[in-house]
This record gives C-alpha cells, structure tokens and sequence, in this order.
C-alpha cells in the first residue's frame, strides 16, 4: 500500500504528476484518485490474504463479515495516508522507500503484529498506541479472538480513519509546496 503512495515521487520526478494537475480537474481529485487507486489496491490485497488464509490454512475470521470489512477498509486508508505523508515527505523514491520499509516494520511489530501486545511493559503499550498497527490488530482481535461484531470495532476503525486523515492532510501539503 505504502509503495503505490510512494510512486507519486516517480510521477513527480517524471513531470506526469504535473501534466495530470494541469488538467482540468481540480488538485483534489487528481490526489484523490490516486489515492483511491492506492486503497483500491490494498483492498485487494487484504482480500487475498483473508481468503487464502482462510482456505490454506484454515484461518477462522470470526462471524462478523461488515466488521471485518471495516476494520480492512481503516487500516488500508491509515495505511494509504502514511504512505501519502512519506512521499511528501521524502525527496527520493529510495529514501521513501527505505522510510517506509522502516516504518512498516517498526511500528508491525511495537504494535502487536509480531508478538501479543500483553506481553510487553504497559509504557510499551502507551508508545503503540501511536501506531496504525496497534489499532488494527486490537481491532482484527476482537472480531477472530473476542468474536465480537460492528460496536466492537468501531473505536479502532475510527483512530484509524482519524490516523489516515491525519496522514493525508500532512502528506498533501507537504506535497503540494514541493511540487
């Protein structure tokens, strides 16, 4: 998700990310079909992972599937907008692409997606709370763990979406002043 972010510095440094903004439609949705595109992609992608999980290695979901979905669609958009934040950010596709690969691994695993988040010291659990990762699994926990539903997931997809938005509103600015 983050590297389709990341390819706007390509499409900058090419000048099509500039030939596209002269086109008669506004700045916002030029950025905002990209980033759909981004999302759209990682849509598929955790789509992909949740059905060969769930087919290859038995992988139980939970009983929740509208929860799911909103918990993969605010991760993806958090994502999406971290992704947009580091190429605006970033000056080079290596140096965004070493942020984000970074990023991605640091925050994986402060965050509970490499080892339970009960095992590690409670000011430990504080710094993760700044993460998208943090989010995602307490919410992705609560629908295959807590087998809970929709009510449940709501307060993590709705840091996440906040998180996103966070992201993308930095990213685009600062994107914008180095066009």
């Amino acid at each position: 998700i983050m590297s389709g972010a990341i390819t706007l510095l390509l499409e900058r440094k090419w000048g099509t990310l500039r030939r596209l903004l002269s086109a008669p439609l506004s700045r916002y949705a030029v950025m905002g079909g990209k980033l759909a595109g981004v999302m759209a992609a990682g849509v598929i992608q955790a789509a992909i992972l949740i059905v060969a999980g769930a087919l290859l290695f038995g992988v139980d979901w939970g009983h929740a599937p509208l929860a799911l979905a909103i918990m993969v669609l605010a991760f993806v958009f958090a994502v999406s907008g971290l992704g947009m934040l580091i190429a605006g950010l970033a000056r080079t596709y290596a140096q965004a692409n070493a942020l984000s690969q970074i990023l991605t691994y640091s925050t994986a695993a402060l965050g509970g997606a490499w080892w339970p988040i009960d095992i590690v010291p409670r000011w430990v659990e504080r710094v993760a709370m700044i993460t998208p990762a943090y989010w995602a699994m307490r919410g992705f926990q609560d629908i295959i763990v807590r087998e809970q539903g929709v009510a449940a997931v709501l307060p993590s997809a709705a840091v996440l979406v906040a998180m996103g938005a966070l992201f993308l509103a930095a990213g685009l600015a600062r994107f914008r002043d180095a066009l």
